[in-house]
Parts: structure tokens; C-alpha cells; sequence
């Protein structure tokens, strides 16, 4: 029976050169070329050459301008010896960036490895060969880039129209896509106006999610709640915690895009993310489902989160993420050992520099050794004789009516800059409209070059915007009366958690310096605390780089320990 078969297809699997098969389906639509057709092409070509298939890849809806993908596993496995080369249903499927063609080919040749296309027969070994594989990688990589500028076209049509960059379902509301089955014809498709409308279900979950993040709880519990409620993501799919921190760093809920501000030139589109981190809010066309006020309040959590280190989120201690130390401006971290109050052992009984206690000397000249209990009574009577009686009694400084009229003055601007902000999106709106009645009038190119200079100017009104707000809700002592009242008479009756979190609204940081003799343990200890209402000492000018050791200290009389509150 298998005199029958072509010689050409009687290659046992189990003989010939190894190669590993790859596959990728773009996220380009025209380009989804089906798995099942790019395995079988390669499969195809494994018996025709009598080579065998020894390991399977798949890059399944992924795009070929960068190689942040499964197919780096393969040369590693070539670099490995497990297989000889690497072969796919085209050259394209690769890659479609020039650098990455050339840095990743040349890693793999460099090991006599091979890159071998199931449907282009070349023989890269010639000269010749190898010049009409680089035509072909050069077509790939047009063809990307004139994909990547329609995509852009497309990306800054919708924004013109204050719609997200992908149209997609955003959990909480409800999506009316563009493109819709017609009612009255079967099989075939109607156009609409697309939008997004408040879901009245979903919507008080999402809010509620704001609020409870704002609250101190993490994303993972946000995640398990969703989950165990049985609300799922856009997808149809379980939540996780990258999923909703995302989305709700989005801003959408808030009725805002973000968008990535068209000034920057990193490579945006090929990397996926800016490197820079530059993004700016715009207003978008559908309904906020959370207040601005919640959107500030989560946006401020998330920053103070960021500069928290990860085991201080949830505090062991009264004062934990919170101390720094005056000298080297490092956290403090609570010792291991542990120490006698009262007849008790007390865990953490010691505050230590961390980065004299791990790096030694060069990275902080001198050691502090404080009695946890002794800084946290500090912080107390900080609390319950300067702050609240501050708060409560005395007039306003000149320094607070400064920070009012900057206020004042930044709301003034913040009207002003949201009328410019609606004459810019008439602008648009006009543009758009005109272009869409009549094409023909417009010179070739104006409409875009007109429509990404107004859309530029839009984003740059957009970003002052969005400091403006920031200084417009700078807070004053008065923000934070009922907190400090609050806190001081509940202090003996909250946890050492509560209390942390209530704290670290009222202050930035608790230093902890020597006056006097640093040699002596608990003697000459100065304890100061910045109010999160007054301007940051710490907070470099203009950019500017203060070094620590040049922050003067002050003369301040230590504090007399041992008078521990627990």
C-alpha cells in the first residue's frame, strides 16, 4: 500500500531535522489567516522536505511590530539545540519590524539555525535568496505600517467624536456599536450613531467599587466580590485584578478617555504602552457614572498608593510606611527583635534605617535606633496639641490664605480653559461635518492636517486642564478638622491598621532625626511631621534635585523618651 504514496510524502515523523512549527493570526482583521490553515501548510511542508515538527508555538491574535512574544521561546530552543530552525506559514508571520527582524534573525543565524516559510520556497543560503527574503520582509513591514496609519486615522476620527480609541463593551453601560444587524433585511447590516449608555444594574457596582478602593481596600478583594456576585468583565470572562485596576484607571466610569498625548514620540504604537507614562483626560461623549469628587479622591489614593512601598499597604503597625528617616530620607522599618513594655513583649519594638541596615554606611552615614512607641505617643501629641487646636483656633496663616487665593485663582482658570475646551470640540464637530457632506471642497490633505492640529490643541487644553484641577483641590487645614478631631478621641479604641490609614490622609511622613549625640540610643531624638495641608519640605523645585544631607534639620529640642503610649 505504500508503493502507492509519492515518494515525496513517505517521510517518517520520527526522522529528518527538528524545527519548531510557528503560528501567528495578526490582530489586523485582514490578516486573520485561520491556525488550522498556517499548521497544515506547515505541516505540508515538513513532509514534503522530510523535516519533523518537534514543538508547536502559537501567537494567537497578536501583532508582528514588536517580539514580545511566544516566538522568543523558540530561539531560545534553537540556541538550546532542541531544534535546527524555526519555520512558519510565511515570512510575515515572524515579525514586521525592521529592527526586530534584523536583531532576532541574526540571533538565530548566528547559531546556524534557520527560519524556513512553509509557502515561499527560498533558499536563504544564496545571495540571492537571502535578497528576496529581505523583499519580502520589507513588504511585511509596509504593509504594517500602512495598517499602523489607518489605525491611527481611525483612532483619531473616534476621538473626535469623544469615543474610546477601540469600540468595545466597558462594564457598567450598556454599548450601541455603529454597525448592527438590520431588523428588516436578514443576513445583512444597518450603520448608527455608536454610543454608550448607563447601564442601571452594573453601574451602582462600579460606583460602589470606587468608593470602597478609596476606602482602603484592595483590588483583590474588589475582585473577589465581583466574582463571587457573578458580574463579569467586557468579556464575558472571571475579573482579575489587572483587569479592574486598569479600567478603572481608565477614567471611563468617571465619563473621561485617556489618551496618550500626542506630543510624546516614544514608539506608543509598537510598544503598547507609553515608556514615559504620558497621558492626558479628555471628556468623552457618554454619561459619568461616578462624581468628579470620587474620581479626585480615587485618583490621590492611587498616587499616595504608588509611592507606598507593597508591605506597608496593609499595616502590621500605628506608623508603618510612614516613618522616613531625617538623615538619608529612607523608611524606617520596625526590627525583628523584640522588646519589654510594661512586662509584655512588644513585636517591632525598634524603628531602624533600612538602607543603613542593608547598604551600610556609604548609603546612610549613621544609624537611628527609636522606640517604636515612643515615636507613635509623639505623633499623638502631635496630634492632640498642635494640629487639632491649630485647626480649630488659629487664623488663618498668610501661607493658608495663599494656597485659597492659588485656589481661587485656578477655578478661575478652570472655567475658562473648559470654554475654550467646548469651542475646540464645535471645532471639530464642524469639520467633521462639512467633510462628511461634502469631500470635494476640501483641498487634498487639509482635512487631516486641520483635524490633527485641532485635535492637538484639544489635548493640550485637555492637559492644562487636568493640572489646574489638581491645583484647584489642594487641600487647606481646614479640609482635615473633622479628621484630626475624630482621630485624636478615637485613638485609644481604633486598631493599629485603622489608625494608619486615617493617618496617612493627615500627614505625608513622620521624620525621625537626632539633635544632638547620634551615638547614643533614644537620647537626642527629634521627632517632626509634615501636614498633608501644608507644602511639601521634601518636594524638590522645578525639577531640581535637593540632596538629602542639604535639607537643614533645624535646631529642635530631642524628645524625652520613655513615656510610651500603647
Amino acid at each position: 500500500m505504500n508503493s502507492q504514496i509519492p515518494t515525496t510524502f513517505q517521510a517518517a515523523p520520527t526522522l529528518g531535522e527538528p524545527y519548531i512549527g510557528y503560528i501567528r493570526v495578526s490582530t489586523w482583521r485582514e490578516e486573520k489567516i485561520s491556525p488550522e490553515l498556517q499548521k497544515t501548510a506547515i505541516e505540508g511542508w515538513a513532509r514534503r522536505t522530510g523535516r519533523r515538527i518537534v514543538e508547536w508555538i502559537e501567537d494567537l491574535d497578536m501583532t508582528g511590530r514588536n517580539f514580545k512574544r511566544k516566538i522568543m521561546r523558540g530561539i531560545e530552543a534553537v540556541e538550546r539545540r532542541s531544534a535546527v530552525g524555526i519555520c512558519c506559514w510565511k515570512y510575515n508571520r515572524f515579525g514586521r519590524n525592521d529592527l526586530g527582524i534584523a536583531v532576532n534573525l541574526a540571533r538565530l543565524e548566528k547559531i546556524g539555525g534557520q527560519l524556513q516559510s512553509a509557502t515561499e520556497d527560498i533558499d536563504a543560503s544564496t545571495a540571492v535568496g537571502k535578497f528576496n527574503r529581505a523583499i519580502l520582509f520589507d513588504l511585511a513591514v509596509f504593509e504594517s505600517d500602512r495598517a499602523g496609519e489607518q489605525w491611527k486615522e481611525a483612532h483619531a476620527h473616534r476621538r473626535s467624536k469623544k469615543l474610546p480609541a477601540t469600540g468595545r463593551p466597558r462594564f457598567g453601560y450598556i454599548w450601541h456599536p455603529r454597525r448592527i444587524p438590520d431588523p428588516n433585511r436578514l443576513g445583512e447590516w444597518t450603520l448608527q450613531d455608536e454610543w454608550y449608555e448607563v447601564h442601571e444594574k452594573h453601574a451602582p457596582y462600579m460606583e460602589e467599587a470606587y468608593d470602597r478602593k478609596v476606602n482602603r481596600v484592595g483590588f483583590n478583594q474588589l475582585v473577589h466580590w465581583y466574582n463571587a456576585l457573578g458580574l463579569t468583565n467586557s468579556r464575558g470572562g472571571l475579573w482579575y485584578v489587572s483587569g479592574l485596576a486598569r479600567y478603572m484607571d481608565s477614567g471611563f466610569p468617571a465619563g473621561l478617555l485617556r489618551i496618550h498625548e500626542p506630543s510624546c514620540k516614544c514608539a506608543f504604537g509598537e510598544s503598547g504602552r507609553c515608556v514615559d507614562n504620558r497621558y492626558v483626560f479628555a471628556p468623552g461623549a457618554h454619561d459619568p457614572i461616578i462624581s468628579w469628587d470620587l474620581w479626585e479622591a480615587y485618583r490621590k489614593h492611587r498616587e499616595d498608593t504608588k509611592k507606598t512601598p507593597p508591605r506597608a499597604r496593609k499595616a502590621t503597625y500605628t506608623l508603618t510606611g510612614l516613618t522616613r528617616h531625617e538623615l538619608c530620607r529612607h523608611h524606617l522599618s520596625a526590627a525583628s527583635d523584640s522588646g519589654r513594655q510594661d512586662g509584655k513583649n512588644v513585636r517591632g519594638h525598634y524603628l531602624v534605617c533600612g538602607q543603613y541596615k542593608h547598604r551600610g554606611k556609604k548609603a546612610c552615614p549613621q544609624n537611628i535606633n527609636a522606640r517604636r512607641l515612643d515615636v507613635e505617643a509623639e505623633v499623638f501629641a502631635w496630634l492632640a496639641k498642635e494640629a487639632a487646636p491649630a485647626i480649630d483656633a488659629a487664623p488663618a496663616t498668610e501661607q493658608a490664605a495663599a494656597v485659597i487665593d492659588e485656589r481661587a485663582a485656578a477655578a478661575r482658570e478652570r472655567v475658562r480653559l473648559q470654554v475654550e475646551l467646548r469651542e475646540m470640540d464645535k471645532a471639530i464637530d464642524r469639520l467633521v461635518t462639512n467633510f462628511a457632506l461634502d469631500p470635494r471642497k476640501f483641498p487634498a490633505d487639509s482635512f487631516e492636517r486641520v483635524r490633527d492640529q485641532l485635535t492637538e490643541k484639544k489635548d493640550a487644553i485637555t492637559a492644562e486642564l487636568n493640572k489646574v484641577v489638581q491645583v484647584e483641590a489642594a487641600p487647606t487645614a481646614e479640609d482635615f478638622q473633622s479628621l484630626v478631631v475624630g482621630l485624636v478621641e478615637e485613638w485609644d479604641t481604633l486598631l493599629a491598621e485603622e489608625k494608619n490609614a486615617l493617618l496617612k490622609q493627615v500627614v505625608r511622613r513622620v521624620v525621625v532625626g537626632y539633635a544632638d549625640d547620634g551615638k547614643k540610643r533614644n537620647r537626642g531624638l527629634v521627632v517632626e511631621l509634615h501636614p498633608a495641608w501644608e507644602p511639601d519640605p521634601w518636594e524638590p523645585i522645578k525639577g531640581e534635585v535637593v540632596a538629602r544631607s542639604d535639607v537643614p534639620w533645624g535646631d529642635r529640642q530631642p524628645v524625652e523618651m520613655g513615656a510610651g503610649r500603647m
